[in-house]
This record gives structure tokens, C-alpha cells and sequence, in this order.
């Protein structure tokens, strides 16, 4: 007996989500594309691109340079953004405590909250120092790869750490990355025990980072509070008094914001920077 072909998504509901995926196009790096280029990049003939940004710009998403015809974000991110804040302000209580923790560190300090398969960078500070580490707040944090990933993973929704476990392999960033589900499993259970996470040069080939995850009403995680180290300047006592600040400014971000830290953080905060080496 045929088994029925699958549904198809509504035409307009795929319109909706390759608009959203041009959008996702523009970053720091690349904040303007021409329409060839954007088309290219989103795997679109131009007809399809160039029908999506009239939409786009026609509601404010993007807009395009009268000289040159090329095309960047509009206004309106701005306001859905100042209207996201003013009902549910987060960065307002964040951006202070990612200033103070990036002062007591001397090091690049930022935190993130979890999207559909990443955590999105909004708030950063840098010390000041020549030599630090660069955090784009428009470049997605994959969960399996970074710090603020593994922090938020491991104490995520069940139906999360479910999805993101179903796939076969994960993407490679460098040599060190965690690629199989097994892999990132036992490190989520490490981080369970213990409180927090350490990155070692698993995104970026130089860097290290150390995350603490930020706590919602439900007692699941929303995202991340975390310091990212140049590693050749990485010693343990100053990795032990990392691990400090970040999970104190954890537990502070999420009562600031109405809820409690999970006990084990709590408990981990009172056993650093004085604690024992810290497993790799």
C-alpha cells in the first residue's frame, strides 16, 4: 500500500522563511549586498530575491542605497527591537553586568540568548587591552561548538537537547570540536555536574571560552553569561577566578531578571576561584 507523499509547506509560509533567511544574510562583516550577490549567496534565482527584498523594503526590513543599488537592514529592525525591549528589557539588565564581569576579568565578556538552533550575541563588552578576542554580536554561537552553547544546552528544555541530539554529526570549526551526538553528551553531563562550561579552542583555534547559562521562570536555561580568553594567556589560577565572575554574574543576571539559578550553579559559585583544577 503507498504511504501518502509528505505535505508541503503553504506557498506563503515558504515566502515567509526565505524573506527571514535574507535577512539572516546581513552581518558586521557584510552589512550591504548587491542583488546578484545576495542571491547568490541565498541559493535564490534573482527574480525570487529581488521579489522578497521589494517586500522587505516596502515594510521597512531592509532598504536600498540610492547610489550604489545595494541593499542593507532597515529601520524597522530598530523599532521591532526597541518594542522588544520596552515589554521584555534584558539588555538593559545585562550590558551592565557584562561591563562589570569583562572589568574584573580583563577580558571580552558577552552574553547570548538561545534561537531555533544557536544562541544570538546581545551584549558584549571588550577590556582594554590591545590583544583580545572579537565577539561579532551578529554571527551565531552554535550550541556544540562554543562555550555559551554548551552552558545553555546542558541545562535546556528536554525537547531541545532531543532535536539538536537527532543529528548524525555536527559542523567542525576546528580540530577540537565536539562532532558526535556521544561526544556532546558526555560533556553536557560534565557541565551538569559541575556548573559550567569551558571551551578550549573549539570555535576559534585561539581562544577559550568559560560560560555560566541564565536561568528563565521554568528552571530551564534561556541562554548565556560568558568570557572568551585569548589561549595563550589562559593560566589556571586565572581560569579558576574566570569561572568565578561568570557564574556569580549568572546567578545575578537571572534573579535580575525575576527567576532562580539552578542549585548546582549556586553551589559551584561557592567552590570557585578557590576550587580544585578544573577538568579539561
Amino acid at each position: 500500500m503507498s504511504q501518502p507523499a509528505p505535505k508541503k509547506a503553504p506557498i506563503a509560509m515558504r515566502t515567509v522563511d526565505k524573506a527571514f533567511s535574507l535577512l539572516s544574510f546581513f552581518t558586521i562583516s557584510t552589512p550591504e549586498f548587491g542583488l546578484s550577490d545576495l542571491a547568490r549567496r541565498a541559493e535564490l534565482d534573482k527574480a525570487t530575491t529581488l521579489r522578497i527584498l521589494v517586500s522587505l523594503t516596502k515594510h521597512g526590513f531592509v532598504e536600498q542605497d540610492a547610489s550604489t543599488k545595494r541593499y542593507r537592514l532597515g529601520t524597522s529592525v530598530l523599532r521591532f527591537a526597541r518594542i522588544r525591549e520596552a515589554c521584555f528589557p534584558i539588555v538593559s539588565v545585562l550590558q551592565p553586568i557584562v561591563d562589570r564581569l569583562a572589568l574584573d576579568t580583563s577580558e571580552t565578556a558577552h552574553a547570548a540568548l538561545a534561537a531555533d538552533n544557536a544562541l544570538m550575541t546581545i551584549a558584549i563588552a571588550e577590556p582594554q587591552r590591545s590583544t583580545r578576542v572579537f565577539v561579532d554580536p551578529s554571527q551565531l554561537l552554535p550550541f556544540h561548538a562554543t562555550a555559551s552553547g554548551l552552558a545553555y544546552l546542558a541545562f535546556a528544555p528536554p525537547n531541545v537537547i532531543d532535536i539538536v541530539m537527532s543529528s548524525q554529526e555536527f559542523a567542525g570549526h576546528t580540530e577540537l570540536t565536539l562532532r558526535r551526538p556521544q561526544q556532546l553528551k558526555e560533556r553536557l553531563s560534565l557541565i551538569r555536574e559541575r556548573g559550567f562550561a569551558i571551551a578550549e579552542r573549539s570555535f576559534e583555534t585561539e581562544v577559550i571560552g568559560i560560560a555560566a547559562p541564565i536561568f528563565d521562570s521554568s528552571g530551564y536555561s534561556l541562554g548565556a553569561l560568558a568570557v572568551a580568553s585569548v589561549a595563550s594567556r589562559m593560566s589556571e589560577e586565572k581560569q579558576q577566578l574566570i569561572v568565578g565572575e561568570v557564574l556569580q554574574a549568572s546567578i545575578e543576571v537571572t534573579r535580575s531578571l525575576g527567576s532562580e539559578p539552578n542549585p548546582i550553579v549556586v553551589r559551584a559559585r561557592k567552590e570557585f576561584p578557590k576550587g580544585a583544577q578544573i577538568q579539561q
